[in-house]
Protein backbone atom coordinates (compact mmCIF):
# COMPACT_ATOMS: atom_id res chain seq x y z
CA UNK A 1 0.00 0.00 0.00
CA UNK A 2 1.79 3.17 -1.16
CA UNK A 3 2.01 6.47 0.71
CA UNK A 4 0.00 8.44 -1.87
CA UNK A 5 -2.93 6.04 -1.72
CA UNK A 6 -2.88 5.95 2.09
CA UNK A 7 -2.88 9.75 2.20
CA UNK A 8 -5.75 9.90 -0.29
CA UNK A 9 -7.76 7.35 1.70
CA UNK A 10 -7.25 9.24 4.96
CA UNK A 11 -8.38 12.48 3.31
CA UNK A 12 -11.42 10.75 1.80
CA UNK A 13 -12.49 9.28 5.16
CA UNK A 14 -12.09 12.60 6.98
CA UNK A 15 -14.23 14.46 4.42
CA UNK A 16 -16.73 11.65 3.95
CA UNK A 17 -17.53 11.05 7.60
CA UNK A 18 -16.74 14.34 9.26
CA UNK A 19 -17.41 16.75 6.41
CA UNK A 20 -15.45 19.54 4.82
CA UNK A 21 -13.90 22.26 6.94
CA UNK A 22 -16.53 24.24 8.79
CA UNK A 23 -16.80 28.00 8.96
CA UNK A 24 -18.84 30.69 7.25
CA UNK A 25 -20.53 30.58 4.90
CA UNK A 26 -21.23 26.78 5.16
CA UNK A 27 -21.04 23.34 3.56
CA UNK A 28 -23.88 21.00 2.56
CA UNK A 29 -23.51 17.31 1.79
CA UNK A 30 -24.85 13.71 1.95
CA UNK A 31 -28.20 14.38 0.26
CA UNK A 32 -30.84 11.68 -0.27
CA UNK A 33 -34.27 11.88 -1.92
CA UNK A 34 -37.57 11.43 -0.14
CA UNK A 35 -39.56 8.42 -1.43
CA UNK A 36 -41.93 10.68 -3.38
CA UNK A 37 -39.06 12.73 -4.87
CA UNK A 38 -40.38 16.04 -3.57
CA UNK A 39 -37.67 16.66 -0.95
CA UNK A 40 -34.02 16.08 -0.18
CA UNK A 41 -32.62 15.37 3.27
CA UNK A 42 -28.99 16.37 3.84
CA UNK A 43 -26.53 17.53 6.49
CA UNK A 44 -24.95 20.96 6.73
CA UNK A 45 -22.88 23.11 9.10
CA UNK A 46 -24.70 26.34 8.25
CA UNK A 47 -25.59 26.86 11.93
CA UNK A 48 -22.13 25.99 13.25
CA UNK A 49 -22.76 22.39 14.27
CA UNK A 50 -23.44 19.81 11.57
CA UNK A 51 -27.20 19.18 11.56
CA UNK A 52 -29.82 17.37 9.48
CA UNK A 53 -31.99 19.50 7.17
CA UNK A 54 -34.63 18.92 4.53
CA UNK A 55 -35.30 21.10 1.49
CA UNK A 56 -37.51 20.97 -1.55
CA UNK A 57 -36.08 19.05 -4.50
CA UNK A 58 -35.30 22.35 -6.26
CA UNK A 59 -33.18 23.54 -3.30
CA UNK A 60 -35.77 25.90 -1.84
CA UNK A 61 -37.15 26.13 1.70
CA UNK A 62 -34.40 24.45 3.78
CA UNK A 63 -35.67 23.38 7.21
CA UNK A 64 -33.60 22.23 10.18
CA UNK A 65 -34.56 18.90 11.77
CA UNK A 66 -31.89 18.30 14.44
CA UNK A 67 -30.29 20.43 17.14
CA UNK A 68 -27.33 18.66 18.70
CA UNK A 69 -23.78 19.79 19.56
CA UNK A 70 -22.41 16.68 17.82
CA UNK A 71 -22.08 16.00 14.10
CA UNK A 72 -25.40 14.61 12.88
CA UNK A 73 -24.81 13.25 9.38
CA UNK A 74 -25.68 10.74 6.64
CA UNK A 75 -29.49 10.96 6.77
CA UNK A 76 -31.65 8.48 4.87
CA UNK A 77 -35.44 8.31 4.54
CA UNK A 78 -37.49 5.24 5.44
CA UNK A 79 -39.33 3.72 2.44
CA UNK A 80 -42.70 5.08 3.63
CA UNK A 81 -41.25 8.56 4.20
CA UNK A 82 -42.28 8.69 7.86
CA UNK A 83 -38.82 8.47 9.44
CA UNK A 84 -35.19 9.42 8.86
CA UNK A 85 -32.21 7.40 10.03
CA UNK A 86 -28.82 9.08 10.57
CA UNK A 87 -25.52 8.83 12.44
CA UNK A 88 -24.68 10.92 15.49
CA UNK A 89 -22.16 11.09 18.36
CA UNK A 90 -24.82 12.49 20.72
CA UNK A 91 -25.02 10.70 24.09
CA UNK A 92 -21.85 8.78 23.19
CA UNK A 93 -20.43 6.54 25.90
CA UNK A 94 -16.83 7.10 24.79
CA UNK A 95 -14.69 9.53 22.77
CA UNK A 96 -14.94 8.84 19.04
CA UNK A 97 -18.10 6.77 19.38
CA UNK A 98 -20.90 7.28 16.86
CA UNK A 99 -24.26 5.49 16.83
CA UNK A 100 -27.25 5.02 14.52
CA UNK A 101 -30.29 7.14 15.37
CA UNK A 102 -33.79 7.42 13.93
CA UNK A 103 -36.36 10.23 14.14
CA UNK A 104 -39.69 11.15 12.65
CA UNK A 105 -39.48 12.92 9.29
CA UNK A 106 -40.29 16.24 10.98
CA UNK A 107 -37.33 15.84 13.36
CA UNK A 108 -39.35 14.82 16.40
CA UNK A 109 -38.76 11.85 18.71
CA UNK A 110 -35.08 11.06 17.98
CA UNK A 111 -34.02 7.74 19.47
CA UNK A 112 -30.84 5.72 19.47
CA UNK A 113 -30.91 2.39 17.62
CA UNK A 114 -27.43 1.01 18.22
CA UNK A 115 -25.37 0.57 21.36
CA UNK A 116 -22.01 -0.49 19.99
CA UNK A 117 -18.51 0.23 21.26
CA UNK A 118 -17.25 2.04 18.19
CA UNK A 119 -18.32 3.97 15.11
CA UNK A 120 -21.63 2.95 13.48
CA UNK A 121 -22.50 5.09 10.47
CA UNK A 122 -23.79 5.53 6.92
CA UNK A 123 -27.14 3.81 7.58
CA UNK A 124 -29.51 2.81 4.76
CA UNK A 125 -33.01 1.40 5.06
CA UNK A 126 -34.07 -1.83 3.35
CA UNK A 127 -36.88 -1.42 0.78
CA UNK A 128 -39.37 -3.19 3.07
CA UNK A 129 -38.48 -0.87 5.97
CA UNK A 130 -37.66 -3.75 8.31
CA UNK A 131 -33.85 -3.58 8.39
CA UNK A 132 -31.04 -1.02 8.31
CA UNK A 133 -27.59 -1.72 6.89
CA UNK A 134 -24.62 0.29 8.14
CA UNK A 135 -20.85 0.21 8.46
CA UNK A 136 -19.08 -0.28 11.74
CA UNK A 137 -15.58 0.16 13.14
CA UNK A 138 -14.95 -1.38 16.56
CA UNK A 139 -13.20 0.94 18.98
CA UNK A 140 -14.32 4.07 17.14
CA UNK A 141 -12.85 6.18 14.36
CA UNK A 142 -9.06 6.13 14.39
CA UNK A 143 -8.84 2.88 16.35
CA UNK A 144 -7.03 1.12 13.52
CA UNK A 145 -9.77 -1.47 13.13
CA UNK A 146 -11.29 -2.25 9.73
CA UNK A 147 -14.74 -1.19 8.57
CA UNK A 148 -17.25 -4.02 8.39
CA UNK A 149 -20.89 -4.15 7.32
CA UNK A 150 -23.70 -4.91 9.74
CA UNK A 151 -27.50 -5.17 9.86
CA UNK A 152 -29.97 -4.16 12.54
CA UNK A 153 -33.74 -4.32 12.53
CA UNK A 154 -35.68 -1.06 12.42
CA UNK A 155 -36.49 -1.29 16.13
CA UNK A 156 -32.82 -1.48 17.12
CA UNK A 157 -32.66 -5.20 17.82
CA UNK A 158 -30.73 -8.17 16.47
CA UNK A 159 -27.47 -6.72 15.14
CA UNK A 160 -25.88 -9.16 12.69
CA UNK A 161 -22.58 -9.07 10.81
CA UNK A 162 -22.47 -9.10 7.01
CA UNK A 163 -18.71 -8.90 6.55
CA UNK A 164 -15.56 -9.12 8.62
CA UNK A 165 -11.83 -9.39 8.16
CA UNK A 166 -8.90 -7.09 7.45
CA UNK A 167 -10.51 -5.35 4.46
CA UNK A 168 -12.49 -2.12 4.76
CA UNK A 169 -16.07 -2.75 3.56
CA UNK A 170 -18.04 0.49 3.39
CA UNK A 171 -21.18 2.35 2.28
CA UNK A 172 -23.82 -0.39 1.92
CA UNK A 173 -26.89 0.26 -0.23
CA UNK A 174 -29.83 -2.06 -0.93
CA UNK A 175 -31.08 -3.25 -4.29
CA UNK A 176 -34.71 -2.19 -4.92
CA UNK A 177 -35.97 -5.73 -4.31
CA UNK A 178 -34.04 -5.98 -1.02
CA UNK A 179 -32.21 -9.13 -2.08
CA UNK A 180 -28.72 -7.68 -2.59
CA UNK A 181 -26.42 -5.04 -1.13
CA UNK A 182 -23.85 -3.04 -3.08
CA UNK A 183 -20.79 -1.62 -1.31
CA UNK A 184 -17.15 -0.80 -1.86
CA UNK A 185 -14.13 -2.58 -0.42
CA UNK A 186 -10.34 -2.33 -0.52
CA UNK A 187 -9.91 -6.11 -0.17
CA UNK A 188 -7.87 -6.21 -3.39
CA UNK A 189 -5.69 -3.23 -2.43
CA UNK A 190 -7.81 -0.41 -3.84
CA UNK A 191 -11.51 0.42 -3.59
CA UNK A 192 -13.74 -1.59 -5.93
CA UNK A 193 -17.51 -2.06 -6.17
CA UNK A 194 -19.00 -5.36 -4.95
CA UNK A 195 -22.46 -6.84 -4.51
CA UNK A 196 -23.55 -9.59 -2.16
CA UNK A 197 -26.79 -11.19 -1.09
CA UNK A 198 -28.51 -9.47 1.82
CA UNK A 199 -27.30 -12.23 4.15
CA UNK A 200 -23.66 -11.60 3.22
CA UNK A 201 -23.28 -14.55 0.81
CA UNK A 202 -22.50 -14.72 -2.93
CA UNK A 203 -19.95 -11.92 -3.10
CA UNK A 204 -19.39 -10.60 -6.64
CA UNK A 205 -16.86 -7.98 -7.74
CA UNK A 206 -18.24 -5.50 -10.29
CA UNK A 207 -15.35 -3.13 -11.06
CA UNK A 208 -11.70 -3.77 -11.92
CA UNK A 209 -9.81 -0.49 -11.92
CA UNK A 210 -6.46 0.50 -10.32
CA UNK A 211 -7.91 3.49 -8.49
CA UNK A 212 -10.86 4.51 -6.36
CA UNK A 213 -14.28 3.09 -7.31
CA UNK A 214 -16.57 3.76 -4.35
CA UNK A 215 -19.88 4.93 -2.88
CA UNK A 216 -22.25 2.92 -5.07
CA UNK A 217 -26.04 2.99 -5.25
CA UNK A 218 -28.80 1.29 -7.25
CA UNK A 219 -31.27 2.82 -9.68
CA UNK A 220 -34.95 2.43 -8.68
CA UNK A 221 -35.49 -0.27 -11.32
CA UNK A 222 -32.38 -2.20 -10.26
CA UNK A 223 -30.80 -2.17 -13.73
CA UNK A 224 -28.02 0.36 -13.04
CA UNK A 225 -25.53 1.22 -10.34
CA UNK A 226 -24.11 4.72 -9.93
CA UNK A 227 -20.79 5.28 -8.18
CA UNK A 228 -17.90 7.68 -8.07
CA UNK A 229 -14.51 6.92 -9.57
CA UNK A 230 -11.20 8.65 -10.19
CA UNK A 231 -10.49 6.60 -13.33
CA UNK A 232 -10.68 9.76 -15.46
CA UNK A 233 -8.20 11.68 -13.28
CA UNK A 234 -10.73 13.41 -11.02
CA UNK A 235 -13.57 11.89 -9.00
CA UNK A 236 -16.62 11.78 -11.26
CA UNK A 237 -20.02 10.09 -11.25
CA UNK A 238 -20.17 6.90 -13.34
CA UNK A 239 -23.05 4.54 -14.10
CA UNK A 240 -22.93 0.90 -15.15
CA UNK A 241 -25.67 -1.51 -16.20
CA UNK A 242 -26.20 -4.53 -13.95
CA UNK A 243 -28.00 -7.67 -15.06
CA UNK A 244 -30.18 -9.97 -12.94
CA UNK A 245 -27.27 -12.41 -12.80
CA UNK A 246 -25.05 -9.73 -11.24
CA UNK A 247 -22.95 -9.17 -14.37
CA UNK A 248 -21.96 -5.52 -14.84
CA UNK A 249 -21.48 -3.60 -18.06
CA UNK A 250 -18.71 -1.06 -18.72
CA UNK A 251 -18.95 2.10 -16.58
CA UNK A 252 -20.05 5.28 -18.35
CA UNK A 253 -18.89 8.65 -17.01
CA UNK A 254 -21.70 11.15 -16.43
CA UNK A 255 -19.89 14.19 -15.05
CA UNK A 256 -16.71 16.07 -15.90
CA UNK A 257 -14.67 18.31 -13.62
CA UNK A 258 -16.99 17.92 -10.62
CA UNK A 259 -14.64 16.20 -8.14
CA UNK A 260 -17.72 14.40 -6.86
CA UNK A 261 -18.01 13.15 -3.28
CA UNK A 262 -20.52 11.15 -1.30
CA UNK A 263 -23.00 8.57 -2.53
CA UNK A 264 -24.80 9.45 -5.80
CA UNK A 265 -28.51 8.86 -5.15
CA UNK A 266 -30.99 8.27 -7.96
CA UNK A 267 -34.26 10.18 -7.80
CA UNK A 268 -37.31 7.91 -7.29
CA UNK A 269 -38.23 8.27 -10.97
CA UNK A 270 -34.68 7.32 -11.98
CA UNK A 271 -34.21 10.51 -14.02
CA UNK A 272 -31.64 12.40 -11.91
CA UNK A 273 -28.79 11.83 -9.48
CA UNK A 274 -27.92 13.92 -6.44
CA UNK A 275 -24.38 14.18 -5.06
CA UNK A 276 -22.10 16.70 -3.38
CA UNK A 277 -18.94 18.37 -4.63
CA UNK A 278 -16.44 21.02 -3.58
CA UNK A 279 -15.78 22.19 -7.14
CA UNK A 280 -17.09 25.67 -6.30
CA UNK A 281 -14.88 26.15 -3.24
CA UNK A 282 -17.33 24.93 -0.60
CA UNK A 283 -19.08 21.57 -0.45
CA UNK A 284 -22.42 21.94 -2.24
CA UNK A 285 -25.26 19.68 -3.34
CA UNK A 286 -25.83 19.15 -7.06
CA UNK A 287 -28.14 17.12 -9.27
CA UNK A 288 -27.51 15.86 -12.79
CA UNK A 289 -29.65 14.00 -15.33
CA UNK A 290 -28.80 10.33 -15.83
CA UNK A 291 -27.51 11.13 -19.33
CA UNK A 292 -24.98 13.58 -17.83
CA UNK A 293 -26.78 16.77 -18.88
CA UNK A 294 -28.44 19.46 -16.81
CA UNK A 295 -25.98 19.81 -13.93
CA UNK A 296 -27.72 21.95 -11.31
CA UNK A 297 -26.42 23.36 -8.05
CA UNK A 298 -29.01 23.31 -5.26
CA UNK A 299 -27.19 24.86 -2.30
CA UNK A 300 -25.46 28.23 -2.04
CA UNK A 301 -23.00 28.02 0.83
CA UNK A 302 -20.37 30.03 -1.04
CA UNK A 303 -22.83 32.89 -1.33
CA UNK A 304 -23.67 33.11 2.34
CA UNK A 305 -26.94 31.28 1.86
CA UNK A 306 -28.41 33.62 -0.73
CA UNK A 307 -30.62 31.66 -3.10
CA UNK A 308 -31.62 28.05 -2.66
CA UNK A 309 -30.34 26.29 0.44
Amino acid sequence: MDFVRVTREIAFVLVYFFGAASGPPFDSQHAAWSPDGSQLVFDTNRDGDNEIYVMNADGSDPRRLTDSPGRDAHPYWSPDGSKIVFQSPRDADAEGEVQIWVMNADGSDPRRLTDLAGFAGVPTWSPDGRRIAFQYMSGGFGSGASWELRLIDAEGNAVSRLSEGEANDQVPNWSPDGRRIVFHSDRTGDNEIYVMDADGSNLTRLTHHPGDDSSANWSPDGTRIAFKSDRSGTREIHVMAVGPDGAAGPPVRLTEGTNAHGVPFFSPDGERLVFHSAMGGRTEIYTVAVDGTGLERLTRGTEGGQGGA
